[in-house]
């Protein structure tokens, strides 16, 4: 069965003139978060295929053909992903829906960056190794840790990510960033070096010191539009996670225990949002949804089980 983006929308009774899908002006991070959570919940609920037909939409907007190198990856990219669900029990978090909410977080935040960031706006070309990033990052994931092996799983995601991009024709240049963007996802140290490195050249930051640095992103630091890529690439991972509200992160929580074989509680919740996402995202477009992330981390201190305002309700809902 294939589907189209029309198709899918309605199948999955989403719109798609409000958020992921597109940038509503006006929206607060709490209104766009909720659109957000719902379309993907939504999505969830559909069965397969989701990716292709979304791959497809995206692309189609920067003007990709669908001979181009890159939308010709991202449709086996795409299938490849939802096969690896079928033919055995899927992840529960590293999985097919993860891989789709990155893509659409993604543009999401590519949509936002190009409205309000300030240095740089993305290119076509941009789009197209953002979007490859996102089907990649988590590709064939076995659903374990990299332990104190650096890169395993980035690295594992990319070799099998390979042949399909030299078969599809994906410049040389073109895999190397996208390389680069897939290894600073490892959320055990490098995408915090990427997070440093990142404010430090677009907000003024300390640079991050030596010790923090590693060879494989050393073209971070040479390609300023690169490192913004691989900014908003680690916003998109972690977005669902900790950027839009505490009953959607728990529900990630959830999700990553039973991979992981043990239940997490606000504790590892509030561990995540210190030590994985540094306690805010990464450029200025993933920032918009930092009032969401303390509000999650003010929730989970409190030991709150569910979204509640309480008295402050008028000052934070829009």
């Amino acid at each position: 069965m294939t589907r189209d983006m029309a198709e899918l929308a309605s199948a999955a009774g989403i719109d798609l003139a409000s958020e992921p899908f597109t940038l509503v002006r006006g929206h607060t991070a709490r209104r766009a978060a909720g659109n957000m959570a719902a379309a993907y919940d939504q999505l969830e609920a559909l069965d397969e295929p989701k990716l292709a037909a979304t791959a497809r939409d995206l692309l189609d907007r920067y003007g990709f053909e669908d001979s181009d190198p890159v939308a010709v990856a991202a449709a086996a990219l795409a299938e490849q992903v939802e096969a690896h669900d079928r033919a055995a029990q899927p992840n529960p978090y590293h999985n097919a829906h993860h891989i789709l909410e990155v893509l659409l977080n993604a543009h999401y935040l590519a949509l936002r960056n190009d409205a309000f960031a300030t240095h740089i706006r993305l290119t076509p070309r941009d789009h197209g190794r953002l979007y490859l990033a996102a089907l990649i990052h988590d590709l064939d994931h076995d659903g374990t840790m990299n332990g104190s092996q650096r890169f395993r799983l980035e690295r594992q995601s990319l070799v099998h990510a390979w042949p399909v991009l030299a078969q599809a024709g994906v410049p040389a240049e073109d895999c190397k960033a996208i390389e680069t963007m897939v290894l600073a996802t490892d959320p055990a140290g490098p995408n915090l070096y990427l997070k440093a490195l990142h404010a430090h050249v677009f907000y003024d930051g300390e640079p991050p010191p030596p010790t923090l640095g590693y060879a494989e992103l050393e073209a971070l630091a040479r390609d300023d539009r690169l490192l913004r890529l691989a900014g908003l690439l680690n916003d998109a991972d972690l977005l669902s996670s900790a950027g839009f509200t505490l009953s959607y992160s728990l529900k990630q929580s959830e999700k990553l225990g039973l991979e992981g074989g043990r239940r997490l509680d606000n504790d590892d919740l509030l561990r995540f949002i210190q030590h994985i996402v540094g306690g805010s995202f990464t450029t200025r477009a993933g920032r918009f949804f930092n009032p969401n992330l303390l509000l999650i981390k003010s929730f989970a201190e409190l030991n709150r089980g569910a979204d509640d305002d309480g008295i402050d309700a008028p000052l934070i809902r829009p």
